[in-house]
């Protein structure tokens, strides 16, 4: 009688795997630090300025090819005249 295989779920490995570097690496980088931006001082746990500098870059990396893609899109009709 042929044993019949059951399919690993990757997707559910993979973000139990992610889920648990995001937690040895929060629990390592929990200390306070000074962080200072221009004229702003910002006292917070290391891990709490790695997620913002992440989502900042995050966010810089998809809204600039949004950005050109639609400034790309409004030369072209003033080219086609």
């Amino acid at each position: 009688m042929p044993k019949e295989s059951k399919q690993v779920n990757w997707r559910a490995w993979i973000v139990g795997a992610l889920a648990a570097v995001a937690l040895i690496v929060a629990l390592q980088n929990s200390q306070e630090v000074r962080v200072d931006v221009l004229f702003l001082t910002v006292n917070a746990p290391l891990i709490v300025i790695l997620l913002a500098a992440v989502a900042v870059g995050a966010a810089i990396g998809y809204a600039a090819p949004v950005l050109l893609r639609h400034r790309r899109g409004e030369r072209r009709p003033a080219e086609q005249k």
